[in-house]
């Protein structure tokens, strides 16, 4: 039981302590303080503020950066990895030298694209074709859509029927 009464007193100790230290702090910082101190400080919350966002968007491209970058199966199979694997030759990845190696084809691209003998396209190259394949797919989605809403015009035009005044069409 003395020892849970140390402790709470303990703990009221430090929190006091750390109440005065902070009150302390809080109404003392300003007494030694000159023109020049304020002036220093002045600049530096200043030139945080100014160059705040500038910093935020470098960040922000950085992180987009390696977020975007894909590691090229071609570049994984030329370095040293952790499985054991050596380096591939140049006339190793072309079928050379009756030795054909296979790559996997990375989740982002088509289940063809990963070939040995495939062209190698860079990355922006890579980036507009599929910008063009996603585009001929929505435009593709789009014709069916006007299609699919056509034959429903024609499945409910069989169902009306005109009206004439004077006639009794119903």
């Amino acid at each position: 039981m003395d020892q849970i009464i140390d402790l709470v007193q303990m703990i009221v100790a430090q929190l006091n302590t750390w109440y005065n230290n902070f009150t302390r702090n809080a109404i003392h910082m300003w007494d030694d303080m000159t023109l020049l101190k304020y002036i220093r400080l002045v600049a530096i919350v200043g030139a945080y503020a100014l160059l705040r966002p500038y910093l935020m968007k470098w960040g922000e491209k950085l992180q987009a950066k390696e977020y975007e970058k894909e590691l090229d199966p071609y570049e994984m199979a030329t370095t040293d990895g952790k499985n054991g694997k050596g380096k591939i030759s140049p006339n190793q990845l072309r079928g050379a030298g009756g030795k054909v190696v296979e790559l996997e084809a990375s989740d982002s691209e088509e289940e063809g694209e990963g070939m040995a003998t495939d062209v190698k396209w860079g990355k922006k190259a890579r980036k507009r074709q599929r910008a063009v394949v996603k585009k001929i797919l929505a435009d593709g989605e789009e014709v069916r859509r006007q299609l699919q809403e056509d034959d429903e015009d024609k499945d409910i035009q069989e169902y009306l029927v005109d009206y004439t005044p004077g006639e009794d069409g119903w």
